[in-house]
């Protein structure tokens, strides 16, 4: 067998290396798959705006009441607004009369501010009673009241006719819902501050509890917006004709609008344990604050502007 020449096993090894180099240019390469058009992402859903009062949905807070040692037992009249001789008051979006719904709220607010132990509530009337405003502030006086409070539900913008039951029309508008706290400012010091305090306070822990404060666009002319807080509106009818609960009292005194009367839902919710309950809790803890001194002074007394 002849001899092979020694470079022969090098010559071998360099063409397979070679062959395997060009089957390896040839193999396909395979792209790596790209992420799909940004247009074909769908994209991550919004988040549902949160529910506003008055909607069925829009969340109310019954807040823990804080009495600071020392607060004893305080004196709250507590008026149910109308229900005066010839005075009913506005009449709802189911045809309620407000000298009927003053009374039921009066009663259920009365009931849970006396269950705090903190509180001695008088009631201006009863089923059946129609006293005058003069004697409420009669009997509040002798009563020495620290608070007078009266409660009412307003009636606002152009309403228009709606059939809320057989044979039964009501004037409905939806549009202007929310609370709002009045008071007087014609009066001296110290009772002007006591005053202002006091409607700040209701009209802040209303706020924090859910309520909706109204914004004022009826009020033009008749009550001015404060820039401290919403909700709290100060009388600008002229003098003499200023509502007679917040200008005689020698106590603090505000009147609650509650709510806005044509507004279906709104009187819906306020038809509901829940929604008293925590008016009751606000009201309880703004009547604190207005009453402790340290919070009084806490308080600014100006920022008051006219709408």
């Amino acid at each position: 067998m002849p001899k092979l020449p020694p470079w022969l096993p090098l010559l071998v090894l360099i063409l397979i290396a070679v062959g395997c180099e060009d089957q390896a240019r040839a193999a396909p390469t395979v792209p790596e798959p790209s992420p799909p058009p940004a247009a074909l992402t769908p994209p991550a859903p919004e988040p549902a705006p949160a529910p506003v009062w008055p909607a069925a949905s829009a969340p109310l807070t019954v807040a823990k009441v804080e009495f600071p040692e020392g607060f004893g037992r305080k004196r709250l009249y507590l008026d149910a607004g109308h229900g005066a001789p010839g005075n009913e008051g506005n009449t709802s979006v189911t045809c309620e009369h407000e000298e009927s719904f003053t009374l039921r709220a009066a009663q259920e607010l009365a009931r849970r501010l006396e269950a705090t132990g903190h509180f001695q509530v008088k009631l201006s009337r009863k089923p059946g009673q129609r006293p005058s405003y003069a004697e409420r502030l009669e009997e509040a006086e002798r009563w020495r009241a620290d608070l007078f409070v009266s409660l009412h539900s307003d009636a606002r913008g152009e309403a228009s006719w709606w059939l809320w039951a057989p044979d039964e029309w009501c004037l409905r508008n939806d549009a202007a819902p929310g609370y709002s706290v009045l008071y007087a400012d014609d009066t001296a010091e110290p009772l002007l501050s006591r005053r202002l305090a006091l409607a700040r306070a209701l009209a802040r822990r209303m706020g924090e509890a859910g309520f909706l404060p109204y914004g004022g666009e009826d009020y033009v002319g008749l009550y001015a917006s404060d820039l401290e807080q919403p909700g709290t509106f100060v009388s600008r009818h002229e003098p003499g004709k200023r509502i007679f609960v917040l200008r005689k009292p020698p106590m603090p005194s505000v009147i609650i609008e509650t709510h806005h009367a044509l507004d279906f839902e709104e009187v819906a919710r306020w038809r509901e344990e829940r929604t008293l309950e925590a008016f009751a809790a606000a009201v309880a803890q703004g009547v604190v604050d207005a009453l402790v001194p340290a919070r009084v002074s806490a308080l600014p007394t100006k920022g008051v502007t006219s709408r």
